[in-house]
């Protein structure tokens, strides 16, 4: 009887072991990884061009404001100018010689806009740098989260087919399915 029990329970361990057979875990942790790798890559690719967006929107947006910018300081300059003209003409309508007041002032009043401008120009210049670097540590953020893929791959290669090495592996990628796509997507957000 007890060679019946062991032969019995034999020939059930034989034919269920083909259903729960290490290589299966193996290949199911493999397939899950690839599509893991997939979805980090292409993530990463929408990324770069959403960085690549921002940067571009920035800039132009950074050029806008300098040239309407120099505009609103010209136009204000020509109404300053206009003033004083108005100033000396009547001045001289009056008889009267105001250019002792206004040589001096006229020398500085042509030099502000063009002074008024390159400041304006060094701020924007200073806030495009810092955009820049924002924007280059998110890319290089991004980019090295495809390193978790491959530490995941790593670790799967190292298992070896070993059930119990390779079952926490097949829950790690899973979740990273979920965390590193978000992980990206929070990065450019």
């Amino acid at each position: 009887m007890a060679k019946l029990v062991v032969f019995l329970c034999a020939l059930l361990a034989v034919s269920h072991g083909k259903l729960i057979r290490p290589r299966d875990l193996a290949d199911e942790a493999q397939k899950q990884l690839d599509e893991l790798q997939s979805i980090v890559q292409g993530d990463i690719l929408v990324a770069h061009d959403n960085l690549q967006s921002l940067e571009t929107a920035f800039t132009t947006y950074s050029d806008n404001i300098l040239k309407n910018g120099a505009i609103e300081i010209q136009q204000e300059s020509e109404a300053v100018d206009g003033q004083l003209t108005t100033i000396k003409d009547l001045a001289h309508s009056a008889g009267k010689d105001v250019s002792s007041c206004t040589d001096i002032r006229e020398e500085v009043l042509e030099r502000l806009p063009e002074s008024y401008v390159a400041a304006m120009g060094d701020c924007i210049r200073t806030i495009n740098n810092q955009a820049q670097q924002i924007l280059y540590s998110s890319s290089y953020i991004v980019d090295v989260i495809i390193n978790k893929v491959y530490s995941l791959q790593s670790q799967l290669a190292q298992c070896r087919g070993d059930i119990l090495c390779i079952s926490p592996l097949v829950t790690e990628i899973s979740l990273s399915k979920i965390r590193l796509p978000q992980n990206i997507k929070t990065e450019v957000q």
